[in-house]
C-alpha cells in the first residue's frame, strides 16, 4: 500500500515569518468595557504592554459615566456585546453621543453575526472575536488609531 501526500511549498517560510512578527506598540487611552474579571485583567495587561493607558468599565452605566466625566481624551473604546445591565447596542449610541470622535471596537466571544453586526452597522469601527492574540490586537489598534 502506498500513501501519497501533497507537497506544500513555502509553509516553513510562512511559519517563520509569523514567529518573528513583533506586536505593534501605540499610545493613547482606551476605555475597556467588559464585565468578566479574567478578560479585563488579561486584556488590560496586553494593552498596557502595547503602550496604552486603560480605563475599565464593568457595566454599561459605568462606561457612560466615564465617557461623560473623564477629563481627557479617550482614543478608543473596546466594547463587549453583552454586559450585566445593558447590551452593547444600547451602550454604543450613548457613548458616541457623549464623545462623537470616539472609535469603538466591538469585542465578543460570539461570531460577527447578530448583535455585534448591529453595532457595526450603527457605526462601530471594527470587530475582534475573543480570544484574541496580542499580534492581532496590536494590528487592529494600530489600524484604527493611525488616523487620529
Amino acid at each position: 500500500m502506498c500513501i501519497y501526500l501533497p507537497v506544500v511549498h513555502g509553509l516553513e517560510e510562512k511559519k517563520a515569518q509569523r514567529v518573528h512578527k513583533e506586536p505593534l506598540k501605540g499610545t493613547g487611552t482606551i476605555l475597556l468595557i467588559e464585565d468578566e474579571s479574567a478578560v479585563i485583567e488579561t486584556l488590560r495587561k496586553l494593552l498596557e504592554r502595547l503602550g496604552y493607558n486603560v480605563i475599565e468599565a464593568k457595566t454599561g452605566k459605568e462606561a457612560v459615566r466615564i465617557a461623560r466625566a473623564f477629563d481627557g481624551d479617550i482614543d478608543l473604546a473596546i466594547l463587549d456585546v453583552f454586559l450585566p445591565d445593558m447590551n452593547g447596542n444600547k451602550i454604543y449610541p450613548l457613548i458616541k453621543e457623549l464623545r462623537p470622535d470616539l472609535k469603538v471596537l466591538v469585542f465578543s466571544g460570539y461570531s460577527l453575526d447578530g448583535p455585534a453586526q448591529g453595532i457595526l452597522d450603527a457605526g462601530a469601527h471594527g470587530f475582534l472575536q475573543k480570544p484574541v492574540s496580542i499580534e492581532v490586537l496590536s494590528q487592529k489598534l494600530t489600524e484604527l488609531l493611525q488616523a487620529r
